[in-house]
C-alpha cells in the first residue's frame, strides 16, 4: 500500500476531545520545553493521542514561544523522549537525559531579544532542571529541532512520522525510506520513543481516560 492510500485519522488532540488526563498525572500543556542544555525551544501546546489505545503518542510543541531564531511552527515530539520536572524529577527513569544526540551538550545558538539577536552559549553542566519549575526536557539539539517537520492538525502522514523518527534516531534518510511503504501503526508505536512508562507513572495502562 502506497503512502498516498493511507487514511490517517487515528491520532487526536486531547483538547476538545472526550478524553482527559488521568487523575494524579500532570497536565503539561503550557509548560516550557527545553533541551538538556537549558535552551527553551517552545511550549507544550497539546497532546496527540490514540483514542483506541488511550495512549499519548506525541507532545505538540509550539516553537513560536522560543528563544530560537527560526521559523514559526509547531512540531511533534515522541512522548517517550520527554522528561518532566516540577521542582523534582517526575519520572523514575534516571537514564533518559543521558540518551539522545550528544551534539546538544554544548551549543552556540542565535537567540532573539526584541529586535536584537545575539549568539548565546549553552552548556549542559550549567543547567539544572530541578531549579526550573514546571519544564519538559527533550534531549535533542537545535539542529534536529530545526529539521522537524511543521505539525498541521489532521494532516499527519506515515511519511511525517517516519521523518520524525529519522531525526530523533539521527538516521540517514536512505535507512528508512524502504520502510515507509510497509508502515504499520501498531508496530510503529512499539518503538522506545513511544514508551509511556518513561512519561507517566500511573498504575493504569495509560495517562489518558474517557471523561467521567
Amino acid at each position: 500500500m502506497g503512502l498516498q492510500e493511507n487514511k490517517y485519522t487515528h491520532l487526536v488532540e486531547l483538547g476538545g476531545s472526550d478524553y482527559e488526563i488521568v487523575e494524579g498525572e500532570p497536565d503539561i500543556r503550557g509548560w516550557d520545553v527545553k533541551n538538556k542544555v537549558g535552551l527553551k525551544f517552545g511550549e507544550v501546546d497539546e497532546l496527540l493521542f490514540d483514542p483506541q489505545t488511550k495512549k499519548v503518542r506525541y507532545i505538540v510543541v509550539d516553537v513560536n514561544n522560543s528563544e530560537l531564531d527560526t521559523e514559526q511552527k509547531k512540531i511533534l515530539v515522541p512522548i517517550g523522549t520527554a522528561v518532566l520536572y516540577d521542582g523534582k524529577r517526575i519520572q523514575d527513569n534516571d537514564n533518559l537525559l543521558n540518551r539522545g544526540n550528544e551534539n546538544s551538550i554544548n551549543e552556540d545558538v542565535v537567540v532573539e531579544s526584541g529586535s536584537q539577536s545575539a549568539t548565546q552559549h549553552y552548556d549542559k553542566t550549567t543547567y539544572n532542571p530541578y531549579d526550573d519549575g514546571k519544564v519538559v526536557v527533550i534531549p535533542v539539539s537545535v539542529e534536529y529541532i530545526l529539521q522537524l517537520p511543521a505539525y498541521e492538525k489532521e494532516a499527519i502522514s506515515p511519511e511525517t512520522e517516519l521523518a520524525i523518527r529519522r531525526i530523533f534516531n539521527g538516521l540517514d534518510e536512505t535507512e528508512t525510506n524502504s520502510g515507509a511503504i510497509e508502515y504499520k501503526p501498531d508496530e510503529f508505536y512499539h518503538h522506545e520513543h513511544f514508551d509511556e512508562e518513561k512519561f507517566y507513572n500511573a498504575k493504569t495502562s495509560s495517562g489518558i481516560r474517557k471523561k467521567l
